[in-house]
């Protein structure tokens, strides 16, 4: 087996830092830009929720079309690079526009309509040949670990800076501000996604002679490999567990502390160390620990940050210090779980080859977005039901006339007025976004953790054994 060069690791893993920066911008930030800087009726929003909700499942019905596009091509750059930078340079055009034009009422909503489907379009092209390319580069072990978790190392830098940095810069001048950060990113996202294309040697698997895929046999694929089906469903639970908890966050926060970016800010550099941490020490705990051991210690430390998280203001007083503790544990414990599955997704890849004779990277790689955009998307409408029912869209859409009346130049400092508007929230608003950001998460992680546990059967051993058979058979 080739070791793999220090270019290959660097240029891929560094490549995506902007690429989760693009990804926090739109997933975790559309909402709200559209919530605090939008004057729209509840009918025109939760339109643009469904548009959200349609957009993201027609995503993920396109992830395993996309990997059966990259599986048949043959370009000359090589299978997975070109289609990298395509969808790349198309969907830096795309973000440009959706924080640049700003139609009003039901125009908006036609036109982002328009804009956040081809956005999620172009994204999973450049986001299933990024994954798919993983796999292709190493297929040690250990190699194939550290690769992965440098890959999250460098996700979650980029995930922090987007995170953290946008709450705080966008505050009291938002519409300005999501225009200016909008474009920012998206040149961001250019560059490292360049640097990647540019900087990455793909390996060619000469030995397998691997057929056209189609339709028929995408779902043979899917379907038949029973260990793909088990990631799959982990995946779409643990997308629930930490989306959920991150799209109720700027709402949490606004409504809990005022209207300010600082305490998300706080929370952000929590979640980024948490995160960090976790992906620091996972090298470590492999050379003493299964996977599945590690996966379920991250598992319990989650629990505990939630219950810790869900008592403060109830059973404890609010304490920022403690709330900003329960962060740290949910996301330390969450990309421990996030970080295996990972691995365990890879290995899939093995797996397929031994029992089809064919390694499909695209189309198995091509199930992870495939089941955090079906994720997310369940997220978005339970989301706008919080919002919708509990009456905190009304109330956010006082402070959007306020953010938009600051871009016209009609009134200058507007946190005062708007913390006025967001102290009038009822005790039972504030619970019923607690529940969304905490109970249903803890739900979905325990659930997904012990299906793993069930279910999952390619452990250390049995993918030693799966390579062995394989450098047999070449």
């Amino acid at each position: 087996m080739d070791k793999i060069s220090n270019r290959n690791k660097w240029t891929y893993s560094i490549g995506g830092i902007g690429r989760d920066m693009m990804f926090i911008l739109v997933s975790m930030f559309m909402l709200p830009y559209i919530q605090y800087t939008m004057n729209l009726t509840v009918a025109q929003f939760t339109a643009i929720s469904g548009i959200m909700i349609f957009a993201r499942i027609w995503d993920a019905i396109n992830d395993p079309m996309m990997g059966i596009i990259i599986e048949n091509a043959r370009l000359k750059g090589g299978k997975f690079r070109p289609w990298l930078m395509i969808g790349g340079a198309s969907n830096f055009v795309i973000t440009i526009l959706l924080f640049l034009f700003r139609p009003e009422g039901w125009a908006f909503v036609l036109f982002f309509g328009l804009a956040y489907i081809a956005w999620g379009m172009t994204f999973t092209i450049n986001d299933i040949s990024y994954w798919s390319m993983l796999p292709n580069l190493s297929t040690n072990n250990d190699e194939r670990n550290e690769l992965t978790n440098l890959v999250l190392i460098f996700a979650s830098i980029g995930q922090f800076l987007a995170g953290g940095l946008i709450p705080v810069l966008v505050t009291g001048n938002a519409v300005l501000m999501y225009k200016i950060i909008g474009i920012s990113i998206s040149f961001i996202f250019l560059a490292f996604t360049s640097l990647t294309y540019f900087g990455v040697t793909e390996k060619t698997n000469a030995h397998l002679k691997q057929d056209k895929v189609n339709l028929k046999k995408m779902y043979q694929i899917l379907y038949k490999n029973d260990q793909l089906i088990v990631v799959a469903i982990a995946l779409l639970l643990y997308t629930i567990a930490i989306e959920l908890f991150m799209a109720f966050g700027i709402n949490f926060f606004y409504f809990e502390f005022g209207y300010g970016g600082i305490q998300i800010t706080i929370f952000t550099v929590f979640f980024a160390l948490g995160t960090l941490a976790a992906l620091l020490i996972f090298p470590f705990l492999t050379n003493y620990f299964k996977r599945m051991k590690i996966m379920g210690v991250g598992t319990m430390i989650s629990i505990v940050g939630y219950i810790i998280f869900l008592s403060l203001g109830y059973i404890i007083p609010m304490n920022e210090i403690i709330l900003y503790g329960s962060a740290f544990l949910i996301f330390f414990g969450l990309n421990l779980f996030f970080v295996v599955l990972v691995v365990m997704t890879a290995n899939v890849i093995e797996y397929n080859e031994i029992i089809t004779g064919e390694r499909n990277e695209s189309i198995i790689f091509s199930i992870r977005p495939f089941m955090t955009k079906l994720g997310a998307a369940l997220q978005q409408g339970i989301v706008t039901l919080v919002l919708v029912l509990s009456g905190i869209y009304t109330y956010s859409q006082k402070v959007a006339e306020l953010e938009i009346q600051k871009s016209q130049g009609l009134v200058g400092e507007i946190s005062s007025q708007a913390n006025e508007i967001l102290a009038n929230a009822t005790p039972n608003m504030l619970l019923m976004l607690r529940i969304g950001m905490g109970v249903i998460p803890m739900v979905s992680i325990i659930i997904a953790y012990l299906l793993i546990k069930k279910k999952y059967i390619i452990s250390e051993e049995k993918y030693d054994e799966i390579l062995i058979k394989l450098e047999a058979n070449k």
